[in-house]
């Protein structure tokens, strides 16, 4: 619920996000602040309940929330934040120039607001902008950083609202991982290069289809991978040029709702017969993730989780190393954390934490060996009160 700050009155509305449980202002601070851009900036998005490409101001002074918006965007904040009051930039400018100020910055309406409310000790996130801080710092406002864990901590355990938005976004996506082997699997081929419908089978036009049946639902993947072969041993290549038979075809979707939130999964299939060194490597991916999914509960650690992984790949012969600059095996986490952010805590790696009820992980290990392939097999999780429910039905099969 929003309330004006103009004699306007209030305008009040329900927003998406759940609001905040803590103002996240620790060590001692007066208030917290977030400057920024909320469609890049979960966090903002997160305390605010509102969507904006172009920055604006979020305090929190004794639990109570305010947005600091300007003429263009005043009059939505109002109706769709979730903030107990937006104040307008143009009044507190207006304020700020009286006093011969001139030109009036940012920095200088934002402290404005901050000393009439009788703050001067303030956290804000570690990526807070430099010259503001700079700025705040030298008219005696004292600006403590948050470098370690989320600055709202409470969103790392999704609420149930939350949970059915992933739930969904999940849903959209795996359906487009569906159509995506299917078309695979109904392609030709013709001189070990798949062909669809008379035309070259390629990363890109098999991008291009998954990307626009996501877009029918209302979700953006902006960097869709499908890696061929030993591009698919790079884990982050998004693939390019034909497909093959014979070869690993890794696809990885992870799509954005309008909602915000995000989807993720990886699948690796091979057109045709797969030599028996891709089969190998595929069988001793899936069991590790098997073994990994098995694990996961309240009070497990990401880091045990990881390791549970790590000790299969250890049994099964296929060790990590590199050499001529290029790593092969498995040297990425198991898995990370995922809500209004694609990758958020908690970790599913060496140094991940300790997992708890309503936390949502993904599960991907993987195995990369140039000359042979790679493959990667990736699904959703949501930690649960003795386990966890996974929120693909998809099944795990590398020939198609």
């Amino acid at each position: 619920m929003a309330s004006s700050a103009s004699s306007s009155g209030a305008t009040t509305s329900t927003a998406s996000t759940p609001e905040p449980q803590s103002s996240a202002n620790g060590n001692g601070a007066d208030a917290a602040l977030i400057i920024d851009a909320s469609d890049r900036n979960a966090d903002l998005y997160y305390a605010s309940g509102f969507l904006a490409g172009d920055p604006f101001t979020f305090v929190s002074i004794d639990g109570r929330r305010y947005l600091i918006l300007s003429n263009l965007e005043y009059t939505r904040g109002t109706k769709e934040s979730n903030v107990d009051e937006v104040v307008s930039y143009s009044e507190l400018e207006s304020e700020v120039a009286k006093s011969g100020t001139d030109p009036v910055r940012m920095g200088d309406v934002v402290m404005h607001f901050l000393r009439t409310r009788g703050v001067s000790r303030i956290e804000v996130p570690g990526n807070f902008p430099v010259a503001t801080a700079d700025v705040m710092r030298e008219s005696g406002f004292e600006i403590v950083p948050r470098n370690g864990g989320a600055f709202f901590p409470e969103r790392e355990c999704k609420n149930a609202d939350e949970i059915t938005q992933v739930e969904h976004a999940q849903a959209c996506t795996e359906a487009a991982m569906l159509n995506a082997i299917e078309t695979i699997r109904r392609s030709d081929v013709v001189d070990g290069a798949l062909v669809l419908e008379g035309e070259p089978l390629t990363s890109e036009r098999l991008k291009s289809m998954i990307a626009i049946e996501l877009l029918r639902e209302n979700y953006i993947a902006r960097d869709i991978i499908v890696a061929p072969g030993d591009q698919g041993c790079d884990p982050h290549n998004r693939g390019s040029g034909p497909l093959h038979a014979g070869e690993s075809i890794i696809i990885d979707i992870f799509p954005q709702g309008d909602h915000r939130y995000w989807g993720d999964m990886t699948r690796t299939v091979c057109k045709g017969p797969a030599s028996a060194e891709l089969q190998a490597i595929y069988d001793s991916v899936k069991r590790a993730q098997e073994m990994a999914l098995s694990a996961i509960r309240p009070g497990v650690t990401g880091a045990e989780v990881h390791q549970f992984v790590e000790q299969v790949f250890e049994e099964d012969g296929f060790e990590t190393s590199i050499k001529d600059g290029v790593w092969s095996g498995f040297f990425h986490g198991t898995g990370h954390g995922l809500g209004l952010d694609i990758h958020e805590a908690p970790s599913l790696s060496r140094r991940g934490g300790e997992l708890r009820e309503g936390m949502i992980v993904t599960v991907e290990p993987g195995l990369y060996y140039p000359g042979i392939g790679g493959v990667r097999i990736e699904d959703l999780v949501v930690v649960t009160a003795d386990g966890q429910r996974n929120l693909n039905r998809a099944p795990k099969e590398l020939c198609v």
